[in-house]
């Protein structure tokens, strides 16, 4: 008996260490994911230019929606080059998560239907079969990495519908490269849009629920969090 003791805590040790590990590379990979589809999105020529935009730089409309920034109104209608946009529903938030050490403030959510103009339908087919007229959730955030070493965050790993449905982070059309390294005392600016397939009744709220921090070893330095958000 006294020799089964150590026996077994040295079992009990071996298995919470692999129980870490494999939470760790999980994390990892979830990231890395989030890196290597921003990267399968760029042509190559100007890694920059597809980076996202940091807090002082001046935050430029995508160029497959229309540019929604005076949707302020439910009901509210603004058409443009890019196709027709009507706003559903709006949560306007300035929100702040901490996630390790970073700062990640949530500007404003909106539900929006959108009628893309005839040149960007096959655009949108890639994520959706209703490529001529859907709803998708559009989410504003700010990053903001407070350490002094590189790390690795998404800001949505995973986002719920109040009607059951479940985006990732690969059904972001925005692509604005949100994910993946943030530099010492770094940060992000940008918009994620994700098409809902369930939208009727209409979404009156989402749960998002953001990475893991990794540092540049890929270890877990912030564990990650969920915010429920009532559109209006």
């Amino acid at each position: 008996m006294k020799l089964l003791t150590p026996i077994i805590l040295v079992l009990s040790l071996v298995l919470f260490g692999c129980n870490a590990v494999q939470k760790d590379e999980s994390a990892a990979k979830e990231i890395k994911k989030q890196e290597e589809t921003s990267e399968k999105n760029n042509d190559g020529s100007n890694k920059d230019k597809n980076r996202a935009k940091s807090l002082s730089d001046v935050y430029v409309p995508n160029p497959q929606v229309s540019d929604d920034t005076k949707l302020l109104n439910v009901g509210q209608t603004i058409e443009d080059s890019k196709g027709k946009a009507t706003l559903k529903g709006i949560a306007s938030l300035n929100q702040v998560l901490t996630v390790g050490p970073v700062e990640m403030k949530i500007k404003n959510v909106k539900l929006v239907h959108n009628m893309p103009t005839y040149s960007l339908m096959d655009y949108f087919h890639y994520y959706t079969e209703n490529y001529e007229e859907f709803d998708f959730i559009k989410v504003e955030v700010e990053l903001v990495n407070k350490s002094d070493q590189t790390v690795h965050f998404g800001p949505i790993a995973h986002l719920n519908t109040s009607n059951g449905e479940t985006k990732n982070f690969e059904d972001d059309f925005y692509i604005e490269y949100l994910g993946g390294e943030i530099e010492p005392k770094g940060s992000k600016q940008g918009a994620l849009g994700f098409i809902v397939e369930k939208s009727s009744p209409d979404v009156n709220w989402i749960e998002i629920q953001t990475s893991d921090v990794l540092d540049q070893d890929h270890k877990e330095i912030g564990k990650s969090q969920k915010v429920k958000i009532e559109l209006n």
